[in-house]
């Protein structure tokens, strides 16, 4: 499926969003990355301090993949091609 929508707007929408998730949990877990809860050890979150701020975690995931994100819309071109 292919969307179109508004470069600029995409990036405003993005900025926006990393503006929000910035102030969740006292501010995000920079450290902090994705992972499955199915097959990581508690003892190893733990460690990583996971369970000390979990809403600051999960900010901090979040800025990282929207950083990504945003960085790929940035660097994309305008233009799309068939």
């Amino acid at each position: 499926m292919l969307i179109y929508y508004s470069k600029e707007d995409l990036i405003k929408f993005l900025k926006a969003e990393l503006k929000a998730w910035e102030k969740v949990g006292g501010g995000p877990n920079l450290l902090a990355f994705e992972f499955d809860p199915k097959t990581t050890d508690p003892k190893q979150l733990r460690e990583l301090g996971y369970f000390d701020n979990v809403d600051s975690w999960i900010a901090g995931a979040r800025i990282k993949a929207l950083m990504e994100l945003l960085e790929q819309v940035e660097n994309t071109d305008t233009i799309a091609k068939r």
